[in-house]
């Protein structure tokens, strides 16, 4: 019975690794409700995407943005995954705190609309797009580097 749920959690761990979107391919428009619960789109006129799928990550790209301050681009959306913590702290702990920040996070509450999205452990994800089509992907473990690659 153990080596058949280990099978079935590698096959699992490989079909989710498949699925993830690399350069070339295209991202499938995004439509998520901020920690304000105003609406947040990726779309065509979406040129840098920023997503996070763990607490590291996010704390990576929080940093960054208040570094930048007003010199945020317009093109940019952040998109953070926060379906893996329990309803009760993000309702009560975590979007309260998100709520203090001076930017937007379209929050993925239940992991569907960003599960292709790649992503590297403890890492910040940069999705340079052109029309929801992946130009590159860059992973950033400081929020000093991410920032740099953010400037114009």
């Amino acid at each position: 019975m153990k080596k058949l749920l280990l099978a079935m959690g590698m096959m699992c761990a490989m079909a989710a690794n498949a699925a993830t979107l690399t350069q070339g391919q295209s991202v499938t428009a995004i439509e998520l409700a901020d920690q304000h619960e105003q609406m947040r789109q990726v779309n065509a006129d979406t040129a840098i995407l920023l997503f996070s799928r763990d607490m590291k990550g996010g704390e990576i790209i929080q940093a960054s943005l208040e570094a930048m301050g007003d010199k945020i681009p317009g093109d940019l959306v952040y998109v953070a995954d926060i379906s893996r913590m329990p309803g009760l702290i993000a309702k009560f702990v975590a979007i309260p705190q998100l709520q203090q920040l001076p930017f937007a996070i379209a929050l993925d509450r239940e992991g569907e609309a960003t599960a292709a999205l790649p992503s590297e452990k403890d890492k910040a994800a940069l999705i340079k797009l052109d029309g929801l089509k992946v130009t590159d992907i860059q992973y950033f473990d400081s929020a000093e580097a991410l920032t740099s690659a953010l400037q114009p």
